[in-house]
């Protein structure tokens, strides 16, 4: 990704709950293979084992990624985890002047915090390779990067 003033750990985070996790991986797997950074659990496994994952997660969705994809669905809304996310993640857009959550929405659920105003992805038919190409050009990554799988 372009440089900044910050040094980010991954170019992206992607929050899910456990019920979308196939179709997240898909996306996780085609950035992978754009050269992204992502922060994706299934990627970090030996990292987080033995973790405080509270802390650990907090400071992954504030500090070490340049953007979050949150997957919106009504699963996600009533997640303990996805809202520590959520939390975390806001907590780094109040600070920052950039549209750092970036909204795909398996269906209309409401999420505290998200504005309904926001721009956001519908994938209700949409594809995961949907998802990551439409997020190559948000980053400006669609003719930078040749796909390696």
């Amino acid at each position: 990704m372009e440089s900044s003033e910050h040094s980010y750990e991954y170019d992206v985070a992607l929050s899910f709950a456990g019920e979308e996790r196939n179709f997240v991986e898909e996306v996780a797997i085609q950035l992978k293979g754009y050269g992204a950074r992502v922060f994706y659990d299934k990627f970090e496994e030996e990292k987080l084992w033995g973790k405080n994952l509270f802390e650990y997660l907090s400071d992954v969705y504030k500090n070490k990624a340049k953007f979050t994809i949150m997957f919106i669905s009504e699963n996600y809304k009533n997640k303990l985890w996805t809202n520590h996310e959520r939390q975390s993640m806001q907590e780094k857009a109040f600070r920052e002047s950039h549209e750092y959550i970036l909204p795909v929405r398996f269906d209309d659920t409401e999420i505290p915090g998200v504005h309904t105003t926001t721009g956001y992805l519908d994938i209700s038919e949409k594809s995961p390779n949907y998802v990551v190409s439409t997020f190559l050009k948000k980053i400006g990554w669609e003719t930078k990067r040749v796909r390696l799988f």
